[in-house]
């Protein structure tokens, strides 16, 4: 005799199935940024040739999403400075460290 149980399936109604997909959108939401965070450290430093190499694995979609941040960034880092130009140079207290 077998102590062996069949095996069981998930149950929708439990909650495993929502945790799961919660979790894989929590994993994608992570790939994004990182995707997003390394083109532009490869931006940062002028590493044109590795930038380059690293779009190029990109999905369409991935590079538009890529393009649209940019330019958002673009446009709000510009008024970020524009503003600090006028109050004379002053940088917030306690702003990020600009690491990437």
């Amino acid at each position: 005799m077998s102590n062996t149980r069949p095996p069981r399936w998930a149950d929708p109604a439990n909650g495993a199935d929502q945790a799961l997909a919660g979790v894989l959108k929590a994993i994608g939401e992570a790939s994004r940024a990182l995707t997003l965070r390394n083109a532009i450290g490869l931006a940062r430093t002028a590493d044109r040739q590795r930038l380059a190499v690293y779009l190029e694995t990109m999905t369409t979609d991935q590079l538009a999403g890529m393009a649209d941040a940019a330019q958002l960034l673009s446009v709000e880092a510009g008024r970020a400075l524009a503003r600090r130009a006028r109050d004379g140079g002053a940088s917030p207290a306690g702003a990020a460290s600009g690491d990437l």
